[in-house]
């Protein structure tokens, strides 16, 4: 059991920035060889949020960068289930602008896939959507996606990912962006 310690208003240098950066890093369940490992007996509620290593990709493949327009992006975590049965869901929307073909391949690919996510706040805090039994999917788009009504209309796409864990981690592993040479 976990000693329970008092909770003070703990924001370093008065930093407490809502929103995320301008990018999230995505690529397919498929393509990790090892997932950071979940507390097993933590002993501090600091450690009951922290996954522990990596996330590792298999060899030749790596995760991959996504713009996002500015205050657009937001990493909700909504708890779920009846008394103790007790779980998360983890949504990450965003907004890319522009319809071009890169975009739209993605979303046609992303539709029906089991994915990976690493979001970053605007603190540089990161969080893992995605774990060795469960991956990030494509719940829609929830503002939409196309050309707006007028010439002054957000031209894009917006999406929303979710992702569901029976406990809310941290990672503080490194994000893949080069391709893994080990398996």
């Amino acid at each position: 059991m976990i000693d329970f310690t008092d909770i003070n208003k703990n924001l370093p240098n008065g930093e407490n920035m809502g929103g995320l950066v301008q990018k999230v890093y995505f690529g397919y369940h498929a393509d990790v060889a090892t997932f950071p490992t979940k507390p097993a007996t933590p002993l501090t509620l600091e450690a009951n949020a922290a996954l522990t290593g990596d996330l590792v990709m298999k060899a030749g493949k790596r995760l991959f960068e996504m713009y996002m327009t500015d205050d657009t992006g937001e990493f909700k975590i909504d708890s779920v289930g009846e008394v103790d049965g007790k779980s998360f869901v983890e949504h990450l929307t965003l907004f890319h602008p522009g319809l071009q073909k890169k975009i739209l391949g993605f979303i046609n690919a992303a539709k029906n896939e089991n994915l990976v996510f690493i979001v970053v706040d605007n603190d540089g805090q990161k969080y893992l959507m995605g774990d060795e039994l469960r991956s990030a999917v494509f719940a829609g788009a929830p503002d939409g996606a196309g050309t707006g009504k007028d010439a002054a209309a957000r031209k894009g796409v917006s999406m929303e990912f979710t992702y569901k864990t029976s406990n809310v981690h941290v990672y503080t592993g490194s994000v893949p962006l080069t391709e893994s040479a080990s398996s």
